[in-house]
């Protein structure tokens, strides 16, 4: 072989070693990762909204329903009327009603004539009580006249008797004055029982009255019981003729002439008769999922689109904030999704709105000037090393990983795992690395940087699938760059 032959197979030996070496370095290199990017850019002004929907609703208004179950028998309204407070919106049929009224009114008046008779009794009683406290007094009189007589028989008894003993009287005269004392001692025993039968028809009468008045608090009891009743009745009486509580518009009629009204349930909705609402204020009843509503307050401006007007949108701002979630109750878990009721007025509504029409709002809780904005979906979570104090160093990639760390210093550099939010920044060398980032207030496509950001730096934006599976220090090939977060 010649010496220009060897040479050419060195050469060529020395190109498929190169290849081969190349090759093996570039199968061992990690694939590069295919991202979108953006820039950090300043906006002039970005809002943070909540968006929820609901329904147009009056900001007063009364659904009527009916107290007794009867016949309508007269409805001089329609829907759409507008109606006065005081205006008679139907008539429900009285028939059974007034016999009820009627029949409690002539309880209440039999109720009433017997508290009448009884205070008569109770007047006749107290008369008969006076005629025999008079009579008692009388008797005492006597009884204090028998005893004067008593005392005087007895003086004149023992003076004669001492003196028949002396032979000064004869037996006769002796004999009368024992008989005068028999006499005066038998007539104070009489008016001594007379006393005691007067005292008795006294405290007879006392207690025939007490229980007289008894029996009397007790009839009263009944009359003011009968009283009630015709009240009621006669408050029912009154509401067979249904009248307009309030001035505005029906805006819901749900019965005719010769339906039967039924009274007013919670649990039975067709009772409600017809629905009057003051559409001089329009409100929109949103439902707000318990995660936005801490963000809201009272005061926020809105903006309200209805379904039935697509082409506008209405300014409003937030009045009323549920402070309990929508149909809560005991049974719900707690893994359930809750919504609270908001209510926005609207500053200028539409005279073609109606109760009931379907809507969605966006209420702005912040807004902010001049800020820094990245894409929303630039935001990520990761798990890093953090050191004692809680505080994230961006890792040496260059640092083998199996450089030995002295045992002091290793005891000094301890890390612990925690869950950071930041973002992916692409280097020069197209190198992506993780840093933590502090956020605040999130518009519709962006979201606010506050730290750890400097305007103009390349961040990944995208895919989805790309920012799911990125990790620090991936190489990565841009395809193509997103627009700048726009001012």
């Amino acid at each position: 072989m010649t010496k220009s032959g060897k040479i050419w197979i060195a050469c060529g030996a020395a190109v498929v070693l190169g290849a081969i070496v190349y090759y093996s370095i570039n199968s061992t290199r990690k694939e590069a990762t295919t991202v979108q990017t953006t820039k950090a850019q300043k906006k002039d002004e970005l809002k943070a909204t909540v968006s929820a929907s609901g329904q147009i609703r009056a900001k007063k208004f009364v659904d009527l329903q009916s107290e007794i179950a009867a016949v309508i028998t007269d409805l001089p309204v329609h829907e759409g009327d507008t109606v006065m407070k005081g205006d008679i919106l139907l008539r429900i049929d009285p028939i059974q009603t007034e016999a009820s009224t009627y029949s409690a009114r002539a309880n209440y008046e039999a109720a009433m004539s017997e508290v009448r008779s009884q205070e008569f009794q109770i007047m006749n009683a107290e008369t008969s009580l006076a005629r025999d406290e008079a009579n008692l007094r009388a008797s005492r009189a006597q009884l204090e006249q028998a005893k004067s007589a008593s005392t005087r028989a007895q003086t004149s008894f023992r003076r004669r008797q001492q003196m028949h003993e002396e032979g000064l009287i004869s037996r006769d005269e002796y004999e009368a004055a024992q008989n005068d004392l028999k006499a005066a001692e038998s007539q104070l025993k009489v008016a001594e029982e007379q006393v005691r039968q007067n005292e008795l028809s006294v405290q007879t009468a006392k207690n025939n009255i007490e229980q007289m008045n008894t029996t009397k608090a007790a009839s009263q009891a009944r009359a003011r019981a009968s009283s009630a009743s015709l009240k009621g009745q006669e408050d029912m009486l009154t509401k067979t003729v249904l009248r307009s509580p309030m001035d505005g518009v029906i805006t819901a009629l749900n019965v005719e002439k010769g339906e039967r009204a039924v009274p007013g349930m919670t649990f039975n909705p067709e009772a409600t008769l017809m629905t009057i609402s003051d559409l001089t204020t329009i409100q929109a009843e949103l439902k707000v999922d318990e995660t936005d509503v801490i963000n809201l307050a009272l005061g926020n401006p809105a903006k309200i689109k209805v379904d039935a007007l697509p082409d506008t949108s209405f300014e409003g701002q937030v009045t009323e904030i549920g402070n309990s979630p929508i149909n809560a109750s005991s049974t719900s878990t707690q893994q359930e999704a809750k919504d609270f009721k908001v209510i926005v007025t609207l500053q200028d509504p539409s005279a073609k709105l109606r109760p009931g029409m379907s809507c969605s709002g966006d209420i702005t809780t912040n807004t902010k000037h001049n800020v820094l904005v990245v894409p929303i979906q630039s935001l990520t979570i990761r798990e890093v090393e953090v050191d004692q104090d809680g505080n994230y160093h961006e890792p040496d990639l260059n640092k083998s990983r199996k450089s030995v760390i002295p045992v002091a210093d290793a005891a000094k550099d301890k890390t612990s795992k925690k869950e950071l939010e930041g973002l992916f920044i692409v280097n020069p060398n197209k190198i992506v690395r993780f840093r933590p980032v502090k956020s605040g207030i999130t518009g519709d496509t962006d979201i606010e940087i506050m730290e750890n950001l400097k305007e103009g730096e390349e961040v990944v934006s995208g895919s989805f699938q790309a920012l799911r599976t990125l990790k620090d220090g991936d190489r990565v090939k841009v395809e193509k760059s997103a627009a700048v977060a726009s001012k």
